[in-house]
């Protein structure tokens, strides 16, 4: 292949939209590297498992202790609405209702 004659002319194209591609996928993981940060500060998972631990504290006390309804409502502070009967766990503008059985 001595004798190929190059085409110089095409070389700029390819190189521009190669440079193209690379420059959107850097953005593109840029993005997603800031999103995956606010996401993380605005939500909470030790709540969500504090909630949940604490609906579980509650049917081990009513099942296998026989606490009646009142003694655990008192205890953990459960509030009752049209909904029905439920826990409300509030940290840093979140909030976690974990309704109670």
């Amino acid at each position: 292949m001595i004798g190929m004659k190059r085409n110089k002319r095409g070389d700029i194209p390819v190189t521009i939209l190669v440079i193209g591609v690379v420059a959107i996928c850097m953005l593109a993981i840029v993005s997603f590297y800031i999103s995956d940060r606010n996401a993380k500060k605005g939500f909470d998972v030790e709540l969500i498992e504090k909630a949940a631990i604490t609906g579980e504290k509650i049917s081990f006390y009513k099942e296998s202790l026989g606490f009646s309804d009142a003694e655990i409502e008192k205890i953990f502070g459960v509030k009752q609405d049209a909904l029905g009967k439920h826990i409300l766990l509030e940290k840093e503008g979140i909030r976690v209702r974990y309704n109670v059985p």
